[in-house]
C-alpha cells in the first residue's frame, strides 16, 4: 500500500497550502469575537488575499499561534500522495523566511507544505 498523507488544503486567491490534517484543530466561519484575528498571509509575510470565498478562522495548535489566524478563501480536506510531495531542498531550508515550510506539493504548481 502507497504511502500518503490526510492533509488539509487551503486556497488564498490562487496559491495553496497544505497543512497535515493532524495539526489542524478546527476551521469556523469569522465571527465579530474574531474578527481582529491576525490574517494568515501576514503571519507568513505575503501580500492580503482577495476577499474571495469564506472568511475563515483556523487553529492549528502545533503552531504555538494560540489566538489561529483568519483568512478568505477556501479550506478542504486531500490526500497527498507520497509521490506528490518533494522534500524542502537544502539552499531553501537555510534561507526561506516562510514560516514552518517543510516540503513543496505538486499540484497545478509547487505549492508549500507547512508543518510544525
Amino acid at each position: 500500500m502507497p504511502l500518503s498523507l490526510a492533509a488539509v488544503r487551503i486556497t488564498l486567491g490562487e496559491l495553496h497550502i497544505y497543512i497535515p490534517a493532524t495539526q489542524v484543530q478546527r476551521c469556523v466561519l469569522v465571527d465579530s469575537e474574531t474578527h481582529a484575528v491576525q490574517s494568515f498571509s501576514q503571519w507568513l509575510g505575503l501580500p492580503d488575499e482577495p476577499q474571495r470565498g469564506m472568511h475563515l478562522h483556523l487553529f492549528v495548535p502545533a503552531s504555538n499561534v494560540t489566538e489561529g489566524w483568519s483568512f478568505w478563501g477556501e479550506l478542504e480536506n486531500v490526500v497527498l500522495r507520497q509521490s506528490d510531495i518533494f522534500p524542502l531542498p537544502e539552499l531553501l531550508h537555510h534561507c526561506c523566511q516562510l514560516p514552518a515550510l517543510r516540503a513543496f506539493v505538486q499540484d497545478e504548481s509547487l505549492s508549500p507544505l507547512l508543518s510544525w
